[in-house]
């Protein structure tokens, strides 16, 4: 196993981001930090560091306990790391998912949803 790794292949491998650009495009934005610095997406990554992830204002504390090998299956991935997020910043977090969840489903765009095209076709008699 290597001692160190790209952060935004660390990430991916580790499934905290579901593809690698979208860790490249956090680690670009300044959402991701290791121990307390902001990080580039080539930067190293070794067991040991402290990663913190911003998503929705709030930041996410992860821990590297070891680098992942390649094509680690998504459980073996999840041990690779442990989750230190403060309490309160976990009770603010489900504040927050609660609160978006509350809205409902959003739609994107003008077009009807398929059944909504289907009750209006019904009402012109096709």
């Amino acid at each position: 196993m290597p001692d160190s790794l790209r952060l935004d292949h660390y990430l991916f491998r580790a499934r905290l981001f579901k593809s690698r650009s979208q860790a490249t495009s956090a680690c670009r934005e300044g959402r991701v930090l290791i121990n307390d610095q902001p990080a580039k997406a080539a930067a190293d990554v070794r067991a040991g560091d402290l990663i913190k992830i911003r998503r929705k204002g709030l930041y996410w504390h992860v821990r590297v306990l070891e680098l992942p090998g390649r094509n680690v299956a998504k459980r073996q991935a999840r041990e690779t790391w442990a989750d230190e997020t403060p309490a309160d910043v976990r009770a603010r977090w489900e504040r927050v998912q609660l609160a978006s969840n509350a809205k409902g489903p959003r739609r994107d765009g003008p077009r009807p949803t398929k059944k909504e095209r289907r009750e209006m076709e019904k009402l012109r008699g096709f």
